[in-house]
């Protein structure tokens, strides 16, 4: 898949979508390949922002507890990306739509890309930048999970893989937020 290809998923249901559905990578090779690597970014980025900017937090935490952090937020990450497979599966399910596990946990974890890739605004010195970058990875996964929806699950119907979406990012913000909300709350806690 060519980077141009890549560049369109959010905003196409078919360019690229479908030599990724295609290329049936397994699970476990989604899980080794894209969910590690691009897993370690946000914790790598928060002991880089405790320990060069860590002031503009509305938090004072020990460059060792900023590592903790990384780390429980890493395992968590780890563990969000299947638990979101299964929310497309449940929802596609409910739809009458089925889908294997496979294509739900790729479409979880390339959905999971701009969220990852976000964190690197964490290197902005700044709170507010930082907060908006995050979003926007936010919106752009969004974007990704809707025409995954309708790419990956073939629903034909674009309301249909709007509502699917809908629910499945409702879910999956909630969980997004929570582990945002898990680190400041184990900061402030150190």
């Amino acid at each position: 898949m060519s980077p141009l290809h890549i560049l369109k998923l959010p905003f196409s249901s078919l360019d690229g979508w479908v030599s990724l559905r295609q290329s049936h990578p397994s699970v476990l090779e989604t899980f080794f390949f894209l969910t590690m690597p691009f897993s370690l970014i946000p914790p790598a980025m928060l002991i880089y922002a405790g320990a060069h900017h860590g002031a503009i937090y509305p938090v004072t935490a020990s460059a060792a507890r900023w590592q903790e952090v990384a780390i429980v937020f890493f395992v968590m990450e780890l563990l969000t990306v299947p638990l979101v497979a299964w929310l497309i599966k449940q929802v596609a399910s409910a739809h009458q739509i089925k889908v294997g596990f496979r294509d739900t946990f790729l479409l979880a974890a390339v959905t999971a890309i701009p969220m990852w890739l976000s964190a690197f605004g964490l290197a902005i010195p700044s709170l507010w930048p930082s907060i908006a970058i995050l979003c926007l990875g936010m919106v752009l996964g969004g974007c990704l999970l809707f025409r995954g929806c309708d790419s990956f699950l073939r629903t034909g119907e674009e309301l249909e893989a709007q509502a699917i979406a809908a629910e499945v990012f409702a879910g999956g913000a909630l969980m997004w937020v929570a582990l945002c909300a898990a680190v400041v709350l184990q900061l402030m806690n150190g």
